[in-house]
């Protein structure tokens, strides 16, 4: 079974600070500008620990939400 992020965006959140989440790849970002975790998404299960998150860039976290459809 893959993961489906379209059925499962209504209840996952950044577990750091609640903000929504955006597929990006096999990955999983945070759209708050100020946190910019990336969770990775492995075997089709998002690991959502803040401690194995990946913190983009300023300029990465923004092409993350622009390839999101998100300014």
């Amino acid at each position: 079974m893959t993961f489906n992020f379209e059925k499962s965006k209504s209840y996952l959140v950044c577990p750091k600070c609640h903000s929504d989440l955006v597929p990006d790849g096999e990955s999983l970002v945070c759209v708050n500008p100020d946190v910019r975790l990336r969770y990775p998404i492995l075997e089709d299960i998002p690991r959502l620990l803040v401690e194995e998150a990946e913190v983009l860039t300023p300029e990465a976290w923004t092409a993350a939400m622009q390839r999101a459809g998100r300014s």
